[in-house]
């Protein structure tokens, strides 16, 4: 099954270029990784080692609820399954 070895040779390149912390949050004033870095840093090693991550909705609830000025906030739930597929072999792992 070469989807774990996909999965190995992805992570073996990220863990070398890594993904700096350049986003900071003005509130409490820590640094994060911004989901955008994140998926720059991703889709190229993906790409390059024929890894496809395809996501399931399993699952989704909403809720909605009042603020305190009167106003409707929801809040949405979701159940995801994500399936690592190897474009060699068609293997896959599901998490």
């Amino acid at each position: 099954m070469k989807v774990y070895e996909k999965i190995a040779a992805v992570t073996a390149e990220l863990s070398r270029i890594g993904i700096a912390k350049d986003s900071k949050n003005a509130q409490q004033g820590y640094a994060f990784r911004g989901i955008d870095q994140v998926y720059g840093a991703l889709s190229p090693l993906l790409s390059k080692h024929g890894l496809c991550i395809l996501p399931r909705v399993k699952e989704r609830t909403v809720l909605e609820r009042q603020t305190k000025s009167g106003g409707a906030l929801f809040y949405t739930t979701l159940l995801v399954e994500f399936d690592f597929v190897a474009a060699e072999d068609g293997s896959k792992h599901t998490v």
